[in-house]
């Protein structure tokens, strides 16, 4: 009888950590799938001395400015992460990057 009863509260504490285990999981996918979708994807065009950042899947424009930091103030305050295509670098860097080596050729 007393490995009837121990085998019961075994049974009955496996599920209530099965369950504690998977409501774990689900906050953790919650906050996964939050993250992941405020990562936009930019692609940067200069063309006469302007930069124009554009969604890189929706093609949507995004922001234009003369310099980094004004295509940065000029961006969407819609919290989420700008990155460049590649999905390294945030779009700031992204954007003094393509200045430097504008400055560096000419």
């Amino acid at each position: 009888m007393e490995f009837f009863l121990l085998f019961i509260v075994v049974f009955v504490a496996f599920f209530i950590w099965q369950y504690i285990e998977y409501k774990r999981d689900m906050k953790i996918q919650a906050a996964l799938a939050d993250f992941i979708s405020r990562i936009v994807t930019c692609k940067v065009e200069q063309r006469n001395g302007q930069f124009y950042l554009y969604h890189e899947i929706t093609k949507q424009f995004l922001a234009q400015g003369k310099t980094p930091q004004e295509v940065y103030d000029n961006l969407p305050r819609d919290n989420k992460f700008y990155m460049s295509m590649d999905g390294h670098r945030e779009i700031k860097e992204e954007l003094e990057e393509i200045e430097c080596m504008r400055l560096k050729s000419t």
